[in-house]
């Protein structure tokens, strides 16, 4: 069955028609930054500041800035999951490659004599692997 359902998006207040693809995306994105201040909001709690005041206990509100950090710490979580997924779509050798190099910090030589490559191949190697990892950010 066919959807002739239309969408649209509001850019910089201009109403513009959009693909349901595009839409569904950016409803997507808007709804897990809506999930994550809803979790970051759950984790805090901030006892009335001004009943501690009226008490003579001064205290700064930093409550919007732990928000700020709990919401980082989830998109890091997030991309990092990200990062997990794509690294295991690599193949046994390009994972070991991504092993060697970012996580124990060898060399292109040093990771082309482990393989039993040539340098020049290494150096052709690394970047075809980023641009396969790239593609699911």
């Amino acid at each position: 069955m066919q959807d002739n359902k239309t969408f649209y998006l509001f850019v910089k207040g201009q109403k513009v028609e959009v693909s349901r693809k595009i839409y569904n995306a950016y409803i997507q994105q808007e709804e897990k930054q809506r999930k994550r201040e809803e979790r970051a909001k759950e984790k805090i709690f901030v006892s009335s500041i001004e009943n501690l005041s009226e008490n003579g206990l001064e205290i700064e509100d930093k409550s919007q800035d732990c928000l700020t950090s709990i919401i980082e710490n989830e998109e890091q979580t997030e991309e990092l999951s990200k990062l997990r997924i794509a690294i295991a779509h690599l193949s046994e050798r390009d994972r070991q490659v991504v092993r060697l190099y970012f996580f124990e910090s060898k060399t292109r030589q040093e990771i082309a004599t482990v393989l039993g490559i040539a340098k020049s191949t290494m150096s052709e190697l690394l970047p075809r692997i980023l641009e396969r990892l790239k593609k699911f950010f």
